[in-house]
C-alpha cells in the first residue's frame, strides 16, 4: 500500500468538462420527426487521487446516464473526458483494457453483475484475467476477500448461496482486486447490514488514504455522503447544482432543491440509526 505524494495530490486523476447528453426519440407524430431531450448538461468534475465524492440526486437527476458516460459506455454528444491526461470514449475492449485497469466500478446490484455459474474465486479472478493483470491472482483474491470481511471458505462458493450483503461484498472485492486508482460506487452501501456499512466504509477510507484510491460514490440518498464523502456534487435536472464540501453543503444548502435533500436525509439518518445501533462489531 502506498500514500499519495503533493504532486500527485494536485493532479486530476479524472476529468470531464463541458459534457452534455441528448435523448432522442421518435415522435408520435411523424410530420414532427425526431424530438430531443436534454438529459445532462454542461457537466465539469475533476477528481483527485485520493478524494471521496458524493454524486446525490432523486431519480431521473441523470446520475446514471453520467455514470454510463464516466464507464465509457455511452458517448457524449459534447464535451471531453480524460483520465491521466488521455482522452476517455466508448472503444474496443483492447483499447480500453488501460481504463478498465485505472478505473473499476461497483454496481448497485451484485446480483446481476455476478454470473451464477461462477464460484466466488473465479468471479474475482476474470477481471484479473481479462485485463491481463501480471501478478499472483490467487493472493490478491485471497487479500480482496480479506478486505471486505468475507470468509475465505466462501471462494468455492456460487452467487446463488450467497445473501445480498455477501453478493455485495463479493462485488466490491471483485473492484478491489484490480487496486484501481478510482472506484465508481452506485449505491455502495446498499442492501448491508450495519456491522458490515462499518467495514465497508472502513475499506474505503482506508484504500482512499493509503492507497490513494479515489472515489465517486453515487446515490439518491444524500444521508450516506457525510459518513462516505469529503464533497459532494448534487445533479438535479441534468445540471450540477451544487459542488461543495459535505460539512458546508450540509449545513448551509444554497439551493432549494438541496435544501429539501438534506431535509429528507436529516430523516432518514434518525429513522435507520436507533441508539442500539452505535456500537458497531468487526464482522467475521
Amino acid at each position: 500500500m502506498h500514500g499519495v505524494n503533493s504532486s500527485q495530490a494536485s493532479a486530476p486523476l479524472l476529468c470531464a468538462e463541458g459534457l452534455y447528453k441528448h435523448l432522442h426519440q421518435p415522435s408520435l407524430a411523424f410530420w414532427r420527426g425526431r424530438q430531443s431531450r436534454t438529459i445532462l448538461r454542461d457537466i465539469n468534475l475533476s477528481i483527485r487521487p485520493g478524494e471521496r465524492i458524493g454524486l446525490a440526486g432523486v431519480s431521473g437527476a441523470g446520475k446514471t446516464t453520467l455514470l454510463n458516460l464516466l464507464l465509457a459506455l455511452k458517448g457524449a454528444d459534447a464535451g471531453t473526458i480524460t483520465c491521466q491526461g488521455q482522452p476517455v470514449r466508448p472503444a474496443s475492449v483492447r483499447a480500453l483494457r488501460w481504463y478498465r485497469r485505472l478505473v473499476q466500478y461497483i454496481p448497485q446490484d451484485p446480483a446481476a453483475s455476478l454470473d451464477p455459474r461462477m464460484s466466488v474465486r473465479d468471479l474475482i479472478r476474470e477481471p484479473l484475467v481479462r485485463l491481463n493483470v501480471a501478478d499472483n491472482h490467487a493472493r490478491r483474491i485471497d487479500e480482496a476477500l480479506d478486505r471486505v470481511g468475507l470468509d475465505r471458505k466462501f471462494s468455492s462458493a456460487r452467487p446463488g448461496a450467497l445473501s445480498g450483503g455477501q453478493a455485495q461484498r463479493v462485488a466490491i472485492a471483485r473492484a478491489v482486486a484490480l487496486r484501481p486508482r478510482l472506484l465508481l460506487a452506485d449505491e455502495p452501501l446498499s442492501g448491508l447490514d450495519l456491522p458490515v456499512r462499518a467495514r465497508v466504509m472502513q475499506l474505503f477510507d482506508d484504500m482512499s488514504r493509503l492507497d490513494g484510491t479515489a472515489f465517486l460514490i453515487i446515490s439518491h440518498d444524500l444521508s450516506v455522503m457525510p459518513r462516505l464523502c469529503e464533497r459532494t456534487l448534487i445533479l438535479h435536472d441534468g445540471a450540477i447544482i451544487e459542488d461543495r464540501s459535505t460539512a458546508a453543503l450540509f449545513d448551509a444548502p444554497a439551493h432549494d432543491h438541496t435544501r429539501a435533500l438534506v431535509r429528507a436525509a436529516h430523516l432518514d439518518h434518525a429513522a435507520m440509526t436507533p441508539a442500539s445501533a452505535t456500537v458497531l462489531h468487526p464482522v467475521s
